[in-house]
C-alpha cells in the first residue's frame, strides 16, 4: 500500500512541509497528550470511557450493535423463563430481530458516535471524581489518556471516511486530503483499550481502600 503524504505550504514562497500519515497522527496525539497532561487523569476519565463505548459500538466491526440486539432478543424468552422459575432449556429461542450481517448505515453510526461523545461531555461535568491533578501519577496518566482519546477519535474519522469513499462517496479539499493521509490503526486499538482498562483496574485496586478512610 502506497504511503500517503500531506503537503502543507508555509508562508514563505516555495517552502513546503511534507507530513506522512504517522507523523501527522503523532502530532495530533501529542496535542491530546499535552491537554491531558494539563488536565490530569481525573478530568479525562469520563470522556475516555464514553469514547471507548462510542468506538466499540459505532466503529469497530460496524455490526456490533446489531449482534447485541439480536442476542438479547433471541434469548429473551429463556431469560424470562429463568426469572419465573421455569427451565430455560425447554424454551425455544426467538428468530433474530434484525437480519444477521446487517450493518447500520454509515450516517447513523456517525451520528451515534457524536451523540455518545456529547453524552460523555455531559456526564463528565457531573463526575464525582473530577478534580485538580494532585496525585503523583495524575499528569503522566493524563498525558496517556489524552493521547488515547485523540487516537480513538481520529481513527473513527478514518474508518468512517474510508467506508464513505469505498461506498462511492466523493468529497475533495483539505479535509479529504487530511483524512486520506491519516493511517488506519484499528488493529492496535483493541490492545490499547485493554491496556487502558488494566491501568484503570490497578488504580482502583490500589486506591479503593482510601475510599473507606474518614
Amino acid at each position: 500500500m502506497m504511503e500517503q503524504w500531506m503537503v502543507i505550504p508555509l508562508a514563505q514562497t516555495g517552502i513546503t512541509v511534507n507530513l506522512n500519515g504517522f507523523t501527522l497522527l503523532f502530532i495530533l496525539m501529542a496535542l491530546g497528550g499535552y491537554v491531558g497532561y494539563q488536565q490530569g487523569l481525573r478530568n479525562l476519565l469520563t470522556l475516555a470511557l464514553w469514547s471507548i463505548i462510542a468506538y466499540i459500538v459505532c466503529v469497530q466491526g460496524g455490526t456490533f450493535l446489531v449482534d447485541v440486539i439480536n442476542r438479547l432478543w433471541i434469548n429473551a424468552p429463556r431469560f424470562i423463563a429463568f426469572l419465573i422459575g421455569n427451565d430455560p432449556t425447554l424454551v425455544a429461542p426467538l428468530d433474530p430481530l434484525i437480519t444477521p450481517g446487517f450493518q447500520v448505515p454509515l450516517f447513523f453510526r456517525i451520528m451515534a458516535f457524536i451523540a455518545l461523545i456529547l453524552l460523555g461531555k455531559f456526564f463528565d461535568s457531573k463526575a464525582a471524581w473530577k478534580g485538580p491533578p494532585k496525585e503523583r501519577l495524575a499528569r503522566p496518566l493524563g498525558l496517556f489518556v489524552g493521547a488515547f482519546i485523540v487516537l480513538l477519535w481520529t481513527n473513527a474519522a478514518v474508518v468512517f471516511w474510508r467506508e464513505f469513499v469505498n461506498g462511492g462517496g466523493i468529497f475533495e479539499g483539505p479535509v479529504a486530503l487530511f483524512l486520506n493521509t491519516l493511517p488506519d490503526v484499528s488493529i492496535l486499538l483493541p490492545s490499547l483499550i485493554a491496556i487502558f482498562f488494566m491501568i484503570l483496574g490497578l488504580l482502583i485496586l490500589f486506591n479503593f481502600p482510601k475510599v473507606w478512610k474518614p
